[in-house]
């Protein structure tokens, strides 16, 4: 048997084949089977630390390359702003903040907002030069982006928005709790001039973004910025800070928003910022973009930001200088001499103008003298003259982005690179650096050259800012001409930006007087809008006419409220110390409380020590209403104001110290939340530690909310409740817009005014014609709603003129 066995395995495996071997082999299998069994746990945990050593590795790695593209990307935000050659951005910056929106109307239990000094402070969504000298209220970006809106930053050229883009990215790549709720998103900080919107750019959104940032960082990176920026967005963990679009025209935002539709629905938990114009934003509204104004500097900001630039320059240039020359010069004298002179001044011009101070080279108060110092420090006579008619090229051909070959012979593009007055995109794209830099140059170009109209872009914002410094050494008189005989529109939209350049034009140019003349004509019609009113008076206070202030007391001397109110507020924002015995006279004759809050607004931006004085026995000795609109108008003043608000907290007459406990709530200090920290403690005064408590609360928990608009109005919770009250029930779509229409023409007043918001953000062109007609409603509030809702369907793209009937 066994030699049957053998001779069978001999003829398997061969003559070879040796029974001894392969019974030993088999053995030797089952022992290492054995083995394995028994060793079989340990092997496990060998192979799960293997596992996650490799795991930690690639981590390691990546979180290694994410570290260094967070160091290039705060690098990059770091010089992005104009006095980058100088310093870094986070030596200098003034903190940003946005214009807070009107508080809303409860249009369910038909409660207003709360009547103090705020409300009467200008809040409106493309003017702001009185919001910055009466401190209206702003919010952070934290606050803004905390209940999950996307917005477009929106303000003239120079207004910081970028600035804004760059501070934000710096903070959420630091991991800084400024960033609030994006502290731990991964940011793509992009210029709108990077973008390359092919076909493939609407199948592949995220390629685009991954494309411009590459343009930002170092090599080592560059590979790894497709699946990181991927993998973040995927998560809902990425935010896209899109800045430039101020620059674009109407045509090429609308391009813009195509590609971010298409990204949105592709990564619908992005966060997004957009750094935008005032009005003509097409289609960036549609996706849900909410349209907020950068908040104009207070004297408070400008007081912070000389502070931080003398540190900055002591540190950094000072030691550089030669002694016996600039660098022993205080630099209190120079704050001091330059607190007085920006008034009012965009942050551009603050910069542009502390800068010259400080360098000894401007040789006006105008902007134009402060960007005529600016470029001379950069451009030779030759290289100015090439760059002028650059410039003025890129105006005229009404495009944000240009080419190299578009430059005019001569323009050293390479220089102005290196001094940073151009900057290189991809596709070796151009755009200025600061495009008002740009704009001073095509003005130049324009002066040099003569008038052309096919320089005159309104509603362009590169276009209109070489219209206004153009004007400072050019006649508009054929513009002006144009735009006054123009009466086709409701909003005066062309109007107020000519007016807009009244502040640096030579006093005896012949188009002023007109222009003036029509736009006194507005603020002083009571039937008109009071928001167009309220425009005028923008424009008007901003041209620092010396007969303005005449006109203002007129208006001041009015029977109508509102005219009075406006009145007030003009006279306050030109600083006009002949204006303090008529304003106490408002203050102690008039009953309306909008005008008395607006008379002591206008007394503490005079800022004299006759009119601080009157508010301090205002607020010592007057009734209780008007005393906490002296404490708040306080506020508005960092000297003396802030110092009396101090003292007066100390007094003995509790409703004095109560007002100055809301005088206090609006200065942004720590020193003054510590004091009313201390009062809600330790004052003996029940009623004056509950308005401590009230005003931390409103400091720690912000009342101002940024949301997203409702895209399906049907859930709307005033129009289900109109409808009920109706009979009737509200569909989705046509059915619902329906609706809007029946509440405008049948509903409260509460009721019309939220309609009239609807069709704002909704686009209802088919309500046009209601629209008009509350325009022209003898009712106050349904012609102030109307008229900004009309305001809010152009700035998003609509031609209202078309709209209008016959």
């Amino acid at each position: 048997m066994v030699q049957w066995i053998r001779n069978l395995l001999a003829a398997l495996f061969g003559y070879f084949f040796d029974l001894g071997e392969f019974i030993a082999g088999i053995l030797l299998g089952l022992l290492l089977a054995w083995g394995a069994r028994r060793l079989s746990p340990t092997l496990d945990l060998l192979t799960e630390w293997y596992g996650n050593r490799s795991r930690a590795t690639g981590k390691r790695k990546e979180r290694q390359t994410f570290d260094r593209y967070r160091v290039d990307l705060i690098a990059q935000a770091q010089s992005m702003h104009l006095a980058n050659p100088l310093f870094a951005l986070d030596e200098i910056v003034v903190t940003p903040r946005l214009q807070a929106p009107p508080l809303p109307e409860d249009s369910e239990s038909g409660e207003h907002p709360t009547a103090d000094t705020l409300s009467v402070i200008p809040n409106l969504p493309d003017w702001n030069f009185l919001s910055g000298i009466y401190a209206a209220p702003s919010i952070t970006l934290a606050d803004a982006l905390a209940d999950g809106a996307n917005l477009l930053i929106t303000g003239r050229l120079g207004s910081g928005k970028s600035t804004a883009l760059a501070y934000l990215a710096i903070r959420i790549a630091m991991r800084d709790s400024a960033a609030g709720a994006l502290v731990d998103y991964t940011p793509a900080f992009i210029h709108a001039a990077d973008l390359v919107l092919d076909r493939g750019a609407l199948k592949e959104p995220l390629k685009p973004v991954v494309q411009a940032v590459q343009q930002g960082v170092s090599s080592g990176v560059v590979s790894r910025v497709p699946g990181q920026l991927q993998s973040a967005f995927k998560r809902g963990q990425g935010v896209l800070l899109l800045d430039g679009l101020d620059e674009f025209t109407a045509e090429e935002i609308s391009a813009v928003a195509d590609w971010l539709e298409a990204f949105i629905q592709a990564y619908p938990k992005a966060r997004i910022l957009a750094a935008g114009p005032v009005s003509g934003y097409d289609g960036l509204t549609r996706l849900g973009l909410v349209p907020i104004l950068i908040a104009a500097w207070t004297e408070q900001d400008q007081r912070v930001f000389l502070r931080r630039w003398t540190a900055a320059w002591q540190e950094h240039i000072a030691p550089t200088l030669p002694k016996g020359r600039l660098a022993e010069i205080d630099p209190a004298l120079i704050n001091g001499w330059l607190a007085g002179a920006l008034r009012g001044h965009s942050p551009l011009e603050v910069t542009l103008r502390t800068w010259g101070a400080y360098v000894g080279d401007i040789r006006g108060g105008r902007a134009s003298d402060a960007l005529e110092a600016y470029v001379g420090r950069f451009l030779s006579p030759d290289e100015r003259r090439a760059a002028q008619a650059s410039a003025l090229a890129w105006i005229k051909r009404r495009s944000g982005i240009f080419t190299e070959r578009e430059l005019h012979r001569g323009t050293p593009a390479s220089d102005m690179i290196a001094a940073g007055l151009l900057r290189r995109h991809v596709q070796n794209r151009l755009t200025f650096s600061q495009p008002s830099i740009g704009a001073y140059l095509a003005a130049l170009g324009l002066s040099e050259s003569g008038w052309d109209e096919a320089a005159a872009h309104l509603g362009w914002l590169p276009s209109e800012a070489a219209l206004r410094y153009y004007a400072s050494f050019g006649d508009l008189q054929e513009l002006s001409q144009r735009i006054v005989a123009d009466q086709a529109d409701p909003l005066q939209t062309n109007l107020l930006t000519l007016g807009s350049f009244l502040r640096d034009s030579p006093p005896k140019m012949p188009w002023r007087a007109e222009v003036l003349r029509r736009l006194a004509t507005i603020a002083t019609d009571p039937k008109r809008a009071y928001g167009l009113r309220l425009r005028a008076v923008h424009v008007l206070a901003g041209s620092q006419d010396p007969s303005v202030a005449i006109f203002f007391r007129r208006l001041l001397a009015a029977e109508n409220p509102g005219s009075c109110v406006l009145g007030s507020l003009g006279l306050g924002g030109l600083g006009d110390p002949e204006s303090i015995k008529p304003l106490l006279e408002v203050i102690e004759k008039r009953r309306s409380l909008h005008t008395r809050q607006a008379a002591c607004l206008a007394l503490a931006a005079i800022s004299t020590e006759e009119s601080l004085e009157s508010l301090g026995r205002i607020l010592l000795e007057g009734d209780e209403s008007i005393q906490i609109a002296a404490a708040e108008a306080l506020a508005c003043n960092p000297d003396e104001g802030y110092s009396m608000l101090r003292d007066a907290i100390e007094v003995q007459n509790l409703l004095s110290r109560r007002a100055a406990v809301f005088g206090l709530g609006r200065i942004p200090e720590d020193w003054a939340t510590e004091i009313l920290e201390r009062v809600q403690l330790e004052d003996e005064q029940w009623v004056v530690r509950g308005a401590a408590a009230e005003v931390l609360e409103r400091r720690h928990n912000s009342p101002w909310k940024v949301r997203a608009p409702v895209q399906d109005i049907s859930q709307l919770p005033w129009l289900q409740d109109f409808a009920a009250r109706e009979g009737l029930a509200v569909a989705p779509g046509r059915a619902a817009l329906e609706m809007v229409r029946r509440a405008l023409n049948k509903g409260k007043p509460e009721e019309q005014i939220a309609a009239l918001e609807v069709i704002a953000w909704m686009g209802g062109e088919e309500l046009s014609l209601e629209l008009f007609q509350a325009l022209r409603s003898s009712e106050p509030h349904l012609r102030d709603a109307a008229f900004e809702a009309l305001w809010q369907l152009r700035a998003s793209g609509v031609d209202i003129t078309a709209l209008a009937p016959a």
